[in-house]
């Protein structure tokens, strides 16, 4: 089904209010398809999802590592 032009708008604003970063596995290598697996499991046996898994990781690093947040 393709979108109408109001719907393709509102994506269009939508991702506005976003900011995305990526993580990327290559399967083709055994080390990072292995990683890529126990992180899949890790987050099934946990019942999170990537992007919350991830969030927390960030925060906690940053976090020890002292950065603080930006002047608003």
């Amino acid at each position: 089904m393709a979108m109408t032009e109001a719907q393709k708008r509102y994506e269009k604003k939508r991702m506005e209010t976003c900011k995305n970063y990526t993580v990327k596995y290559r399967l083709y290598l055994d080390s990072e398809k292995e990683e890529s697996e126990k992180l899949s499991k890790y987050l099934a046996d946990t019942g999170q999802s990537a992007n919350s898994y991830i969030k927390e990781l960030i925060k906690k690093d940053l976090d020890e590592k002292g950065i603080s947040y930006p002047d608003k």
